[in-house]
């Protein structure tokens, strides 16, 4: 008799890792990480915004030491614009204000905001230091020449200012347009140091880390909601787990073996059942 061939088994479920779930996972990653920041900045915006203010209204930086050998400090030029002419600035910036303390042999000190086009008029060929990053105070760079023509307080082009002993403290509403801030020595002398600090009332800073840290908060979740559904889709399995059975090869086992049925004879004599037991001894 042929040997019968060995049962098949079926193959075992494998994981559902399809493209889909791969790419849900991907995209989930990478909402994580702008979701993250969003909060992150949100809530350093609403911690600023609480903890920064003055009492009247002003969040201030730190203030920050300024001198130059020249006869003045200015900034870089500032062009203010909101990208659309129907916002005004103060409503997203609200009003400046600029706080300066001389530190010198004790000149008073002015501090002043003007056009660019004007400020350069009055220091063109002046001797000054030019600070990138108002703020900060990084960034300077000297620029050599003479004396200005006159004391700052002389001239007519100042949109805001400020001068005297002691702190002095300008106040800005600030407008379209390219502007330069400038802090010099009252008499126009040489040789300035103070201490300064700048800060403005940002009424919507609020609103803006409300919206930063929502914003922030939903695409975190998204992201979280896509990487699970991405991990738990792809440890599933198409159904239960069961016992595996053999499959019978094609065509089914060969038949078990049984003892002949007995045939009754001619006579009608009932017929014995078949002997299955060992053989009669003689």
């Amino acid at each position: 008799m042929a040997a019968s061939p060995p049962p098949a088994y079926p193959p075992p479920p494998r994981s559902q890792w399809g493209p889909g779930r791969i790419i849900a996972l991907v995209i989930g990653v990478l909402l994580l990480f702008p979701g993250l920041g969003l909060l992150i900045g949100g809530g350093a915006l609403l911690w600023a915004d609480g903890s920064h203010r003055t009492s009247d209204g002003y969040v201030m930086s730190g203030t920050q030491t300024f001198t130059s050998s020249g006869f003045a400090l200015t900034s870089d030029p500032l062009n203010i614009s909101t990208g659309a002419d129907w916002l005004p600035v103060s409503s997203g910036l609200g009003n400046v204000r600029i706080e300066v303390t001389g530190t010198g042999s004790g000149n008073d000190v002015f501090v002043g905001i003007a056009r660019t086009a004007d400020a350069r008029s009055y220091l063109d060929g002046v001797g000054r230091t030019v600070v990138d990053d108002v703020g900060s105070g990084s960034g300077q760079r000297l620029v050599d020449g003479g004396a200005p023509s006159g004391p700052p307080g002389d001239q007519n082009f100042w949109v805001a200012q400020a001068s005297g002993s002691g702190t002095q403290q300008l106040t800005w509403k600030p407008a379209q347009g390219n502007w330069v801030l400038v802090v010099m020595n009252a008499d126009g002398s040489a040789n300035l140091s103070v201490r300064a600090g700048i800060g403005a009332t940002v009424p919507s800073l609020g609103g803006l880390a409300w919206g930063v840290l929502i914003t922030g908060a939903v695409i975190t979740v998204i992201g979280v909601l896509l990487i699970v559904l991405a991990a738990r889709g792809g440890s599933r399995r198409s159904g239960p787990p069961a016992a595996y059975q053999p499959v019978p090869a094609t065509g089914g086992p060969a038949p078990a073996w049984g003892p002949p049925a007995p045939r009754e004879p001619a006579d009608g004599t009932p017929a014995r059942p078949a002997h299955t037991g060992p053989p009669d001894e003689v």
